[in-house]
């Protein structure tokens, strides 16, 4: 659920002004690192736009790994505490997707991270999953950088 803080930050961005704009009209009336993690959490509606196509491909891919994940978690076939286990993978997948759909940076960081931790686990060495882990890799780490370049992120 969003907070007042980001909605009142997310109609600002949609009316046309910048991060810094945003931050010298709020930083008085609101928690400052507060209104500081919202103001750099959310893209740019410019951005989202111009990599919107690039972002869906990624959710493309984060969705059908995701299944892939359920489907493999609901074949044991019984409710057991290695079914629960199975579940934590596609859970944290679906938060991951929720942010990555919202542009919001720490979905992109989360992704880049955990596809990268998981190029360590055994389940993952074939060689489609480490296409597709490499892909979301790639992929996020790309649009990280492009919609949130450090040189424009607000500080105290």
């Amino acid at each position: 659920m969003p907070d007042k803080i980001e909605n009142e930050i997310e109609k600002l961005l949609q009316k046309g002004k910048n991060k810094a704009e945003i931050w010298q009209a709020l930083k008085n009336e609101k928690e400052k690192t507060k209104l500081l993690f919202y103001l750099n959490n959310k893209s740019l509606p410019n951005h989202r736009k111009k990599y919107q196509v690039v972002n869906f491909f990624l959710a493309a891919i984060l969705l059908f790994f995701t299944t892939k994940k359920l489907l493999t978690s609901f074949s044991f076939g019984s409710l057991d505490i290695f079914f629960l286990l199975s579940l934590v993978v596609p859970v944290i997948n679906i938060y991951v997707l929720r942010e990555i759909l919202r542009f919001h940076r720490s979905g992109y960081q989360f992704l880049f991270v955990l596809s990268f931790l998981s190029l360590l686990q055994p389940e993952n060495h074939n060689l489609q999953e480490i296409i597709i882990l490499c892909l979301m890799i790639g992929v996020s780490g790309y649009l990280y950088w492009q919609m949130f370049p450090r040189k424009k992120q607000i500080k105290f």
